[in-house]
């Protein structure tokens, strides 16, 4: 276990092993017990170093996008640390201030409470240092990005309110890690609580529009003959000595109040008359009525609707299950790519590997047929994850069908992660390989196009197998290049 900096005599003291705050792309600075790195130059840094990132608030804007480069890092050693902003003032917007692990108080140059927030991040330093294989791969499923985030703080994640998004919430940790200012917090928030990794207690229920789902909603009283909400609201007086009901401006003459029917004054309420309803009018059309309609107009969008055709979306707050705990530690398998394992015995990537490296041998030995390679990528499949929630395994089953339609038993196919998958097709020239795939993308596209209203986007490449072409390099010449689609060699 690495050991934080002590404190003793307002000073650091250094152990053996130690961690030490980096300052991000900001002032060059005179103490030892803090460095400077610049945001391109994170990952160069010992991966079990830093005790957290400070990121200076003075210029807001610039600190905000150092924040969410760190948070969008791929490295879990980098994304996961600790982040503390300083020369935060009281103008600092309050969900930037949240959406950081702490604040510095005083300055830089305050040891003792550098040395503090040290010992105070030990916890998620060592939450951490505890993820298996951590240090060379990266973290590119956002889905599971946000679950280690909120296992490795162990704590509840709540939203707060804020006008500064359209949907009038939101989840300060998180937001760093999402590119687009979008509804994708929630999405993936629901989809990992469908999922059973994370658990949920009700905060509210927010009214959204339901055509951009902006929680910023007008409601307007309407007058129901002409639809104007030009109207007023009068109290009705019911005088209870001759029995006389009308509006109350009918009755005021000066300060008092006097019936119009029989001229008496009335001096006290309950025992003269009472105030039984209400009446609107209406300026526009003189129309009397005693319920208006009510319609809500969106802010952001400007659309108008009936509030019960309007989106109720619920507000929760967040909390990492058992399940999640170790799903954030070990791995969040792909839903995907488990069901292709299960129906269509998915080989893992080393030994498709070795497939490849016997069948170019076998093609180059005897030289009289020839097989292909193909590269398959499902650009969106993280946004098709959102949007089904907990119908994702259905789908996903039925899209696995879909290749079960088109590949042979002959055929090799693996995946490489979540969205990128690769298939052998033996004794197959590139013709018989273009058709093969072409049925593929229809099966696919009438599946997911057709029955749930979303456009696919799939990649594909076919090469030939021969000696001269390096499986790793094919891939990654096929991902680097991400706008080929159907291309042949």
């Amino acid at each position: 276990m690495r050991k934080p900096y002590l404190v003793i005599d307002n000073h650091f003291e250094k152990t053996r092993n130690y961690r030490k705050p980096y300052v991000v792309s900001g002032e060059n600075n005179t103490s030892q017990y803090i460095s400077t790195v610049k945001i391109d130059a994170v990952h160069n840094i010992n991966a079990n170093e830093p005790a957290f990132w400070l990121v200076d608030m003075k210029n807001e804007a610039e600190g905000r996008k150092l924040i969410q480069k760190l948070r969008q890092h791929a490295s879990p050693h980098v994304y996961l640390r600790p982040v503390v902003i300083y020369n935060a003032n009281e103008t600092t917007r309050l969900e930037i201030i949240n959406s950081v692990d702490g604040k510095l108080a005083t300055s830089i140059s305050d040891n003792q409470e550098l040395a503090s927030l040290t010992i105070n991040f030990e916890p998620v330093n060592q939450w951490i240092d505890n993820i298996p294989d951590a240090v060379t791969p990266a973290d590119t499923n956002i889905a599971f990005r946000v679950l280690r985030l909120i296992a490795s703080r162990d704590k509840e994640l709540a939203p707060i309110t804020t006008v500064h998004s359209i949907y009038g919430y939101i989840y300060p940790l998180l937001s760093p890690l999402f590119v687009e200012n979008d509804n994708s917090v929630f999405k993936t928030l629901e989809f990992l609580h469908d999922q059973h990794l994370l658990i949920s207690r009700f905060v509210c229920n927010s009214h959204c529009c339901g055509y951009c789902e902006s929680a910023f909603l007008n409601f307007r009283e309407t007058c129901p003959y002409c639809g104007t909400d030009d109207i007023v609201i009068e109290q009705l007086v019911h005088h209870f000595k001759c029995a006389y009901i009308g509006e109350i401006s009918t009755f005021k003459q000066d300060n008092t109040l006097v019936c119009p029917k029989c001229d008496k004054e009335l001096r006290h309420i309950g025992v003269d008359y009472d105030k039984p309803s209400v009446v609107y009018k209406c300026h526009q059309c003189n129309h009397d009525f005693q319920e208006p309609s009510v319609t809500t107009t969106c802010y952001n969008c400007g659309h108008s609707n009936d509030p019960e055709q309007q989106v109720i979306r619920k507000v929760q707050a967040y909390g990492v299950s058992a399940i999640g705990k170790s799903a954030a530690n070990f791995g969040m398998d792909s839903l995907f790519t488990r069901i292709l394992e299960t129906e269509l015995g998915l080989f893992s990537f080393n030994v498709f590997k070795e497939f490849y490296r016997v069948e170019i041998a076998r093609i180059k030995r005897y030289n009289v047929s020839t097989s292909v390679l193909v590269m398959i990528e499902f650009k969106d499949i993280e946004k098709l994850y959102l949007q089904l929630g907990r119908r994702a395994r259905e789908v996903f089953s039925e899209l696995s069908q879909a290749f079960q339609a088109v590949l042979r038993e002959s055929d090799i196919i693996s995946s490489r992660n979540e969205s990128l998958f690769c298939v052998i097709m033996t004794e197959t020239n590139l013709s018989q390989a273009q058709r093969a795939i072409e049925r593929l993308e229809e099966n696919i596209s009438a599946l997911l196009d057709t029955n749930l209203q979303y456009t696919s986007t799939l990649h594909t490449q076919i090469i030939l197998i021969n000696e001269n072409k390096a499986l790793d390099q094919l891939l990654e010449d096929f991902l680097d290049n991400d706008t080929l689609k159907d291309n042949v060699y």
